[in-house]
């Protein structure tokens, strides 16, 4: 009997131990060590839950504009702070790649076929026909069950506030309310900013705040209100996730310098909380060499990463404390920024990543990783 104590206790000082070790070894990695035992199993499964949980990964998708536009995936995992490459079979291109900044969604749009992704690797594709307006920069979507393609439109359109959503279930588009009148001088991605709820696409004019809402099964828009912080702010972008709520990040002019700063928005009333300014350090990185000084966002659960398109050498990472207790910021180096990116495009985007979906791209589609 004593014996049998004895083997349970070492087992058990033996678990907590593996758990430890497993909580410094990346993601991708945990994927082979849960395929030792079912004790490692386990110990992965107990690791994730309480020494380092997954936190979510910001992937750079990087095409070449010369045929046959070839892909390069890499991921920053932060649970790990690692760079990732990510081996991939080609995938069917129809047009250069765009990403949302109001989902975890790449797309492609050409004049005969639209393609999109929405899980987190972007493993599984949807090829459909193209929304009947053609357009060129358009806020593209999930909103629960669907896909909304809002403005963008060409100039020789009848409707450049067209607004079309295709159906995941029915797999068939259908047009829906126009914009209203008052986005006609932004309606395009570049000068509006999106989040997207499970019910609701949010619409925002990055230089004004001006603001709009759109729901998909009602079919109408609502609104305009304008989001403004106690401060002045330019470039701003909104982004919705269920951990971190609706928050607002953008560049405020302040003494003669521009900082970056972040704030939870109140989701009935619209109400303002500040959560965070970024580090001058940090803000210094994301300028670089850039003359216009903008950013980029992207954002999953309480994670959000910015950055500057022209530029983009340098990633800044805000992790959003929970509790409300403020954030975290620290930079992070792109590997991949490269001389001679002029004849690629790079798009980001930022997903959850877990074991299981690891698993099934290893496993399931023969993906590799390899961490750089």
């Amino acid at each position: 009997m004593a014996t049998r104590l004895n083997q349970e206790e070492e087992a058990e000082i033996h678990g907590d131990v593996l758990e430890t070790v497993l909580s410094h070894v990346p993601s991708v990695d945990l994927v082979s060590a849960s395929h030792v035992s079912k004790w490692w199993r386990g110990a992965v499964s107990s690791s994730l839950r309480h020494q380092n949980p997954p936190k979510p990964w910001l992937i750079l998708h990087t095409q070449s504009t010369r045929p046959p536009h070839a892909t390069a995936v890499h991921a920053y995992d932060p649970r790990s702070d690692v760079w990732i490459r990510i081996r991939r079979p080609p995938i069917e291109y129809v047009a250069a790649l765009h990403s949302s900044s109001a989902a975890s969604l790449l797309y492609m749009l050409s004049p005969s076929a639209f393609a999109f992704s929405t899980d987190p690797l972007h493993s599984d594709w949807t090829i459909a026909s193209p929304p009947r307006v053609w357009r060129m920069d358009p806020i593209v979507a999930r909103v629960g069950g669907a896909v909304v393609v809002a403005s963008g439109a060409c100039y020789f359109e009848d409707d450049p506030l067209a607004v079309e959503i295709y159906d995941l279930r029915t797999r068939a588009w259908r047009a829906c309310e126009s914009m209203p009148p008052t986005l006609k001088d932004s309606a395009a991605a570049a000068w509006l900013s999106a989040a997207a709820t499970e019910e609701k696409l949010l619409l925002v004019e990055k230089q004004t705040g001006l603001t709009h809402w759109f729901d998909p099964i009602s079919n109408s828009w609502s609104g305009p209100i304008v989001l403004k912080p106690s401060q002045p702010v330019r470039s701003c972008h909104v982004s919705f996730s269920n951990s971190s709520g609706l928050i607002m990040i953008g560049i405020c002019p302040i003494e003669n310098k521009e900082t970056v700063k972040l704030w939870r928005i109140g989701e009935n009333d619209f109400s303002f909380e500040e959560i965070g300014e970024m580090p001058e350090e940090c803000v210094a990185g994301l300028k670089s060499d850039s003359v216009d000084f903008s950013i980029d966002v992207r954002v999953a659960s309480n994670l959000v990463y910015v950055y500057n398109s022209p530029a983009a050498e340098e990633v800044v990472a805000c992790e959003i404390t929970t509790g409300g207790g403020g954030c975290r910021w620290w930079k992070v180096r792109n590997v991949v920024a490269r001389d001679g990116m002029i004849l690629n495009t790079s798009v980001f985007t930022c997903a959850e990543v877990g074991i299981g979906d690891l698993q099934r791209a290893i496993t399931a589609k023969s993906w590799q990783f390899e961490v750089v």
